[in-house]
C-alpha cells in the first residue's frame, strides 16, 4: 500500500489555499487532499502501517502554527507543480523528525531529503505551455495578508493514484498536544 503521514490543515487555512490556487494553471488539487507531508513512506505492506500506527499513536507532539509565505514552483527542466511555501516553525521540524523516527523504528525505509514545508496547490502533468508558463510566472512570490493557523491533527494515509489525479484516504488521525 502506497502510504505516507501528513499534517491535516485548519478548515479556515483550507478556505485560503483554495484561494491561492485561482489564476494559478494546471491541475487543481482539490480541497481534501490538500496536507503538508510529514513522511513519504512509499509502498508498504499493511503489517508495519499497524506498528507504525502503534508507534504515531504513542506520540506527544506540540502543535506546530502553519503560516504561508508565498507560492512558487518545483521544477527540473519544466514546472512539476504549484505549491504554498509554508515558514519553518520549530514544532512542525520537530514533528517531522519524531514522525521520520517512528517510521524507521518499525523497519520503514525512508530517502534522504531536505524539507521544504509546502502544500501543493496544482499539478502540471506533461509540463506547460508558454502562456500558462507567463500566468504561472505572475502568480509566484510572495502573498498579501495572512494565511496562517495552528495545526490539530496529523494523520496516516493511504494514496491511490489514478489518471484523474490522486485520491488518499485516512487510516488513521492523532491529535497534537
Amino acid at each position: 500500500m502506497r502510504a505516507f503521514v501528513a499534517v491535516e490543515l485548519p478548515g479556515e487555512m483550507r478556505e485560503a489555499l483554495l484561494a491561492l490556487q485561482a489564476g494559478l494553471p494546471g491541475r487543481h488539487v482539490p480541497e481534501e487532499n490538500l496536507h503538508l507531508t510529514l513522511a513519504f513512506l512509499g509502498e508498504v505492506n499493511e503489517a508495519r502501517l499497524h506498528d507504525l500506527h502503534g508507534v504515531l499513536a504513542g506520540l506527544r507532539l506540540e502543535a506546530p502554527m502553519l503560516r504561508v509565505t508565498g507560492r512558487d514552483v518545483f521544477e527540473g527542466r519544466k514546472p512539476l507543480l504549484a505549491f504554498a511555501a509554508l515558514a519553518s516553525d520549530p514544532d512542525l521540524v520537530a514533528a517531522r523528525r519524531a514522525v521520520r523516527q517512528a517510521a524507521r523504528e518499525v523497519g520503514i525505509k525512508l530517502g534522504r531529503e531536505r524539507f521544504r514545508p509546502h502544500v501543493t496547490l496544482s499539478r502540471f502533468g506533461r509540463g506547460i505551455d508558454e502562456r500558462d508558463a507567463a500566468r504561472l510566472a505572475d502568480c509566484l512570490g510572495p502573498i498579501a495578508g495572512t494565511v496562517e493557523g495552528r495545526a490539530e491533527r496529523f494523520g496516516l494515509f493511504r494514496s491511490e493514484l489514478r489518471a484523474a489525479g490522486p485520491r488518499y484516504e485516512l487510516l488513521a488521525g492523532y491529535g497534537f498536544a
